[in-house]
């Protein structure tokens, strides 16, 4: 892929060098820094709002330096890691104990990501996200929106792409795809403390439903 052959005991890294390769660089938790400096709401401060734009505006800036430092290209990645999301909280449960309003909740929030307990709509979610990927987000980035079962409302999901088309770059829409093969229903299972069940007909065999969240 490069056009050159490499000698028995020659580096790697020297194909990579004059930024032929990426790093990128992931965030979460930027939801729960605008929270310890200005409280559980500050979403609709726009000095908070501003304060976390310059973090990402920080953040672009140190990795443009370490492109032109180590020679590689280095890019801020707006981060969907919900394994981390939740590993990370739980590793400064351990070490802060219960912080409210930051690891009371059992996670951290992705990225630039509005928090998901305070339900906004769709709409609301989009308008306060979307100035973050122009702040930094050259290695990628995404936006989610949730919904319930809409099968009798699709024009619903069009309104919302609609809204989205010419305010942000990439959209990912989640609705409840669970199935019953028991009685056919399909749509949002109900979770309980051993798992998921199927409210149409209570079947939660994992053989006999699919469940996706």
């Amino acid at each position: 892929a490069f056009g050159k052959r490499l000698g028995k005991y020659d580096q790697v890294d020297q194909l990579f060098r004059h930024r032929r390769a990426t790093v990128s660089l992931g965030y979460i938790g930027l939801y729960e820094v605008a929270t310890v400096f200005y409280g559980p709401n500050w979403e609709h401060n726009p000095e908070a709002k501003q304060f976390t734009i310059d973090i990402i505006k920080d953040m672009k800036a140190r990795v443009e330096d370490w492109s032109d430092q180590y020679d590689y290209h280095f890019s801020i990645y707006s981060t969907p890691s919900e394994s981390l999301t939740d590993r990370f909280c739980r590793l400064d449960t351990e070490k802060f104990g219960q912080v409210p309003d930051i690891t009371d909740k059992e996670y951290y929030t992705n990225s630039f990501h509005y928090d998901v307990r305070k339900n906004p709509t769709p709409f609301e979610k989009l308008d306060f996200e979307k100035v973050y990927p122009e702040a930094g987000a050259s290695g990628g980035f995404i936006h989610y929106c949730e919904y319930p079962v809409l099968q009798q409302n699709p024009k619903a999901l069009e309104a919302v792409w609609d809204y989205a088309y010419d305010r942000v770059g990439y959209l990912g829409t989640n609705t409840p795809i669970d199935r019953c093969y028991k009685c056919d229903f399909e749509g949002d299972f109900t979770p309980t403390e051993r798992g998921f069940t199927c409210p149409n007909c209570g079947n939660s065999d994992p053989k006999t439903v699919d469940v996706v969240k």
